[in-house]
Order: C-alpha cells, then structure tokens, then sequence
C-alpha cells in the first residue's frame, strides 16, 4: 500500500510478479485523486507488439501511458500496464501474465471490483477480445483499439482471438458496454475486423471510425474522445459467474 492517503500527482510504481516461476515486471499509474480511504476503478490495458519485451517499462511509453503521463488523460483510476514477453502475444500464455498483474494490484489497492475494465491495442485489442471472452465476469466495460479477432493476412505469425465466425465469438463476450475504435485506412489491421465485430455486437457495441487513419488509432482514441473516463464510469451489474 502507498505510504501516503492522498497523492499529489499520479505517478506509475513498477512492480513484479511470479508467474510460472519468472518474475515479470508490470507498472501501475496511480491517479492523483488516489486515497487508500476508498475503493478506486481499475482499467487493464494490454499494449502493441511494439512494446514487448522485459524491461518493465516500454507498455507504458506508446497509447494510454503517454495520455495519462501527460496529463491529457485524468481519470479517477487505477490503470494496470503488464508486459508480454518478446516472442509472445497477448493471446496464449501471457494471458497469464496480465491477470497476475490484475490479480496483484486488486490485493495491493482498494479496487472496486465491480469497475475492473479493459482496453488494448492492435495486439492489445486482440488481447482485450480474448481475455473478454476468457474471463466474461471480471469486467465492466470493454475497449479494445485496432484490435482483431481473426489474424489479419499482414500478421503471419500471429495467434488469433477465434477461428469461429464473428457473430459466434461474439455471443462468448459479457454482457457489459463494449465501445470498438479503428482507423479506416488501417494497413496492418483491416478495419473491416472492428467492423465485423460491431455488426455481430449490434446494439451492445458502440463504434467509432477515425477517417484518413492508419494503424494508430489509439491516440485519438485515448486523447480525443472520452473513452478512458467511460470506462471508468461503468460499473458491472452482479449475475452468477460464467
């Protein structure tokens, strides 16, 4: 627990996990408005590929570490950024990983646990539609950013979400808020796989297109629309665990 009730700013505090016996670092932005006195919303965010690796601290330097960091992003939140290892996706065993860093943070903080969402980007978002569909009771509200769920042709190498039709997958997501983001020009994820998915959600998913965009969709996502703060706004309704 942080020695101070009150913090001043918000700050990131590294941290590590066992999981399988390898200490894996992740990092914690705790928001300025944090008091131990009361339970804080949780936001899980899963980064690119670009970010791999072990150092602990490149998750947070590309999509919401920067808007937080700057302060183009101030939300009453606890946002989680774990790592995936180099070589590995957030779809398969550093799954593992994420939720470790989850798990750990929710012991060390006063989380409410009926707020715990998640977000993520290109290979993070394909992490965010995995773990949704992994873990259907755990979340409030899902964000994922230029994400897929089938392994778009320019990612030979890549582990997909499901080889299920999209309406098939979607029907294994929670029944929370699901808001989607993709560029329309997206040369590395076509946008067709958001798309896709906002058909098969209908109602249950918002859908925002950025015109004229590539692949980085997550900094007008993060910085430009109230993305952030609506995750933290939602809050998961009780229902019997999945």
């Amino acid at each position: 627990m942080l020695a101070a009730t009150v913090l001043m700013a918000g700050q990131f505090l590294a941290r590590s996990v066992m999981v399988g016996g390898v200490e894996r670092r992740y990092q914690v932005w705790v928001p300025g408005s944090y008091a131990a006195s009361r339970k804080t919303p949780a936001i899980l965010f899963l980064h690119g590929s670009g970010e791999r690796g072990d150092d602990g601290d490149k998750q947070t330097r590309v999509g919401l570490g920067p808007a937080l960091r700057s302060g183009k992003v101030d939300v009453a939140a606890i946002v989680v950024f774990p790592q995936c290892p180099a070589g590995e996706r957030w779809v398969g065993p550093a799954t593992k990983i994420a939720i470790a860093a989850l798990d750990a943070t929710e012991k060390e903080f006063p989380i409410d646990r009926s707020r715990v969402s998640l977000t993520g980007m290109s290979m993070g978002g394909a992490g965010a539609w995995f773990l949704a569909a992994t873990y259907p009771s755990r979340w409030s509200a899902v964000a994922p950013v230029c994400g897929y769920v089938h392994r778009p042709p320019s990612l030979p190498d890549a582990e997909e979400p499901s080889s299920e039709p999209y309406a098939t997958f979607a029907r294994q997501l929670p029944h929370v808020p699901i808001w989607i983001f993709h560029g329309s020009d997206d040369p590395v994820v076509p946008v067709g796989e958001s798309r896709n998915m906002a058909e098969a959600l209908n109602v249950r998913a918002g859908y925002t297109e950025f015109a004229h965009t590539g692949h980085n969709a997550w900094d007008p996502a993060y910085t430009t629309t109230h993305v952030v703060q609506w995750l933290v706004d939602q809050k998961r309704q009780r229902t019997p665990a999945r």
